[in-house]
């Protein structure tokens, strides 16, 4: 009886510790994605940047309103990338509005030439053949001189 229990402890740590070191590596291998796309989107290579996009993702516009909006407007209002530091991720199997998978957010203080504060985060999903694609990415900035003020009218 004594072997019994034993075994059966033996058992659940063994698979617990399996199923930890699972996830740990999930998030590993989604924040080398993660990284490597934005290594990509701060060296311009926007249509690189598209390509690891999910499909739902491209489904929901075309490339050429995508990279105008990244070429255009946001990362020349940013300005030049300085540097980025990793402060959150979360493992997650249910996102509001999303279909049950699995979903990792990743969420980056970073530096901006033109920012004085730039949060950006990116939501990536697992697809079925064992990849992880951006699903979303969102920044959060406050760009330097601008008291949030919308600006005056020059009439």
């Amino acid at each position: 009886m004594k072997r019994c229990f034993l075994l059966i402890i033996f058992f659940f740590s063994v698979f617990f510790s399996v199923a930890q070191k699972t996830q740990k590596q999930y998030m590993r291998d989604a924040e080398k994605i993660a990284v490597s796309w934005l290594e990509r989107l701060n060296k311009k290579q926007y249509k690189d940047c598209w390509n690891m996009l999910a499909e739902k993702t491209q489904s929901q516009t075309s490339f050429h309103d995508w990279n105008a909006y990244f070429s255009k407007e946001l990362m020349p209002e940013l300005g030049d990338f300085i540097s980025r530091k990793y402060y959150l991720a979360e493992i997650e199997k249910q996102i509001e509005g999303l279909p049950e998978g699995l979903y990792v957010t990743i969420r980056y203080q970073s530096e901006y030439a033109n920012a004085e504060s730039v949060d950006e985060i990116i939501l990536l999903h697992h697809v079925e053949n064992t990849q992880w694609k951006i699903l979303s990415y969102f920044t959060e900035y406050q760009l330097i001189d601008d008291d949030g003020q919308e600006p005056k009218s020059k009439l």
